[in-house]
């Protein structure tokens, strides 16, 4: 068992369905303010487009699982709450074993995708000091295992990622996307992925749109020509392709309408390909009725992910299960950092007073050598018992170690020190 109770609660696409994902994305700001006040020791929400769960820290398994899954229904709209009611939940070594294969891209709805390992990170950074040091560590154990996979399996060498598969369909449906006037919708970090993916595909006239006007920001650091915020009618107008990614830079409703869309291409002989990446949906979905739009969304990105190989996933499972031992392994063994702490501690007044009685018999050479001696002697002589506490304490035995200090010692040990 984890000496910390560490749990996640949440849902995937696995689940439900992407627009009720949608809801529980768009709503991360008030259930993160919520989850402030519920009594937590810590908290990180890890929200993707595959994805919303919440991870923390709670001296108690029951107690912190309702008041996470109570600050999430509180922060809901009534209509949304029975989401909650779907939340899968996973307790100590499962909260583990499921971030590391979230983090792996095994638990993505396209395998092995690349940017998995941003989100994570980004989820990790967000929470700022709502991350315990424990937190911080089960974080940092599965981006090194996500890394391990990407690097050492055929699932990581792919790189793929949900960008790509949609891009990868536009071109098997319409044309190769080399030298197409690409329109952008959205500058978040999701823009970015997008944004690379085409230019690797060799898709070098870019325009970037921002509905909160941070179009020329986006294309000072991008290979991409910003649209002015009255302009987007006529890029779209011109454009050869229309991908959206807004990622929530407006709440008020699809940003792209089957009207806006009917009239910007009202002149256009050609059929417009629309990859909507966004969760939320950033064109209304009665735009797929359009005769010269081919509308893609999320739900066909998903259907048309490549099937893995069973051998690379195979080799992916097993990183993350040693990932899941090493964590669990140095995990169990903190749980002795207290006894090792107190005993130091205890030995350590008596090298100083030593030091101190050096210092005022002996020259200044003769008593840094003391301390020096002193110093090494008192650490060899603590090497083996603080390697015995931490063994004892993955067997489930410190109390019998801390018990041997108090009665051979009068060493206290502090539960929190």
């Amino acid at each position: 068992m984890l000496g910390v109770p560490i749990s996640a609660v949440g849902l995937s696409h696995h689940l439900v369905p992407l627009d009720e994902l949608a809801h529980l994305s768009q709503a991360a700001a008030p259930i993160r303010e919520a989850l402030d006040t519920a009594g937590l020791a810590g908290q990180v929400l890890l929200s993707t487009c595959n994805r919303f769960e919440v991870y923390f820290e709670s001296p108690t398994f029951h107690t912190g699982l309702e008041a996470a899954l109570d600050a999430v229904r509180t922060a809901l709209p009534p209509a949304q709450r029975g989401l909650v009611d779907q939340f899968e939940v996973y307790a100590g070594q499962a909260a583990v074993q499921h971030l590391l294969e979230v983090a792996s891209g095994l638990d993505s709805m396209v395998v092995g995708e690349a940017e998995i390992i941003g989100q994570v990170r980004e989820a990790l950074a967000t929470s700022g000091e709502r991350a315990t040091a424990s937190l911080h560590r089960l974080f940092h154990a599965a981006l090194a295992t996500a890394k391990a996979v990407s690097t050492g399996t055929d699932l990581g060498a792919a790189g793929r990622s949900i960008a790509q598969v949609g891009l990868q369909l536009v071109e098997q449906r319409h044309f190769p996307l080399a030298g197409r006037r690409t329109v952008v919708v959205g500058t978040g970090s999701y823009a970015r992925v997008v944004t690379a993916a085409l230019s690797r595909l060799g898709c070098t006239d870019l325009w970037v749109y921002s509905p909160s006007d941070r179009a020329r920001q986006f294309a000072a650091t991008h290979p991409v020509q910003p649209v002015p915020m009255d302009g987007l009618a006529d890029a779209i107008a011109a454009a050869d392709l229309l991908v959206t990614c807004s990622g929530g830079e407006s709440s008020q409703g699809p940003l792209v309408s089957a009207a806006q869309l009917a009239a910007a291409r009202a002149s256009a002989t050609a059929l417009l390909p629309v990859l909507d990446l966004s969760l939320a949906g950033d064109v209304a979905p009665d735009a797929a009725g359009l005769l010269n739009i081919d509308l893609i969304d999320l739900e066909e990105v998903g259907a048309h992910a490549p099937t893995e190989q069973t051998a690379s996933v195979l080799a992916a499972r097993d990183l993350v299960a040693r990932g899941v031992d090493t964590y669990l392994h140095l995990e169990q063994g903190r749980a002795a950092t207290p006894a090792v702490t107190a005993m130091r501690a205890h030995v350590s007044q008596f090298i100083e007073r030593e030091i101190e009685a050096a210092a005022r018999r002996y020259d200044p050479e003769t008593a840094a050598a003391v301390a020096r001696s002193l110093r090494r002697v008192s650490n060899a002589l603590l090497h083996t018992p603080s390697l015995r506490a931490a063994e004892l304490a993955r067997s489930g035995e410190l109390a019998d170690y801390s018990h041997a200090l108090q009665t051979l010692f009068g060493i206290e040990v502090e539960a929190d020190a």
